[in-house]
């Protein structure tokens, strides 16, 4: 794998989580969903569900990610390459739910704002 397949892949997937991003922001602001989720605790409860489940899988995909990058088989690249745009991406998709759901847009972006956190981890600590 090399740095400039990994930035490409990565951005990728970050352009995607912005598009997302955006989307579910516009969907809100212009009053196509109604807001579900009004109470503050199911709010918070919703926000560190999603929150914790992002955070946990950044270590849990970095190591697979490795450890596909390492294999032997030639295809293994395109592999890697792959899930790096899906791991960035996936920020987004935690965001989606709790943006559309809630209406918080501030929370939604920090969760959406995980994306840029997974981009730069691909770069620190996948292999070169």
């Amino acid at each position: 794998m090399s740095r400039n397949s990994l930035i490409l892949t990565g951005l990728v997937g970050l352009i995607g989580a912005v598009v997302v991003t955006a989307l579910c922001f516009a969907a809100m602001a212009w009053g196509l969903i109604p807001i579900l989720v009004t109470g503050s605790i199911y709010m918070w409860a919703i926000f560190l569900f999603l929150l914790a489940f992002s955070v946990t899988e950044i270590p849990v995909m970095i190591i697979g990610i490795r450890r596909i990058a390492a294999s032997a088989n030639p295809k293994a690249k395109y592999v890697a390459w792959l899930l790096n745009c899906g791991y960035v991406f996936f920020g987004a998709v935690y965001a989606a739910p709790f943006i559309l759901l809630t209406g918080r847009l501030g929370l939604g972006a920090l969760l959406a704002g995980l994306s840029l956190v997974r981009f730069i981890s691909t770069l620190i600590y996948l292999p070169k």
